[in-house]
């Protein structure tokens, strides 16, 4: 269960850290949390702001710019709390993996990976759901995604692990 997380970090970190060498070698833009948009005829892109030309600098950035009127890290974590849910050493994450504008997670006692993703809007969130779903499809049967408006919480665990502590930590997720 601990090798499936750790491989499946790694893996979603890749693309990012591939990303960051070839801004520094190359001048290219890092990865970022949308797909890029066409200049229009004769514009061109300005350069990479500092921040987003290191893994460092962008997680700077992303707790910088964090969205506003959805449900941030900080209260779900304390809600799940509430349900008896902990989380262990909550740590944030590299939010573009997941086409997010922040996010962050920990460990449950049990095993259970929990992240938690703020999005701008509830499209975003849905589109980032649907964007992790196509891009890490191999942690299909491991992963549940739930969205709540423009926050996901996502949960992964092999099979049969943390199953009660799962559906406790959807329930209040989701609960007004």
């Amino acid at each position: 269960m601990r090798t499936t997380l750790i491989a499946a970090l790694a893996l979603s970190l890749v693309p990012s850290l591939a990303a960051c060498k070839r801004a520094r070698t190359r001048g290219a833009a890092p990865a970022t949390a949308a797909a890029p948009t066409a200049a229009p005829a004769g514009a061109t892109r300005p350069p990479p702001s500092p921040e987003m030309r290191t893994l460092s600098g962008r997680l700077a950035f992303e707790a910088a710019h964090r969205p506003t009127g959805t449900a941030r890290v900080e209260d779900v974590v304390a809600r799940l709390g509430r349900a008896g849910v902990a989380l262990a050493d909550t740590k944030q994450y590299l939010a573009a993996t997941a086409a997010a504008s922040y996010c962050a997670g920990g460990r449950t006692a049990d095993g259970l990976a929990i992240a938690i993703c703020e999005y701008a809007d509830a499209g975003a969130a849905a589109a980032g759901r649907a964007h992790v779903e196509r891009q890490f499809a191999a942690l299909d049967a491991e992963r549940r995604i739930v969205v709540r408006g423009a926050t996901t919480l996502t949960t992964t665990a092999p099979p049969g692990v943390a199953v009660t502590t799962r559906a406790t930590a959807e329930q209040a997720f989701l609960a007004p």
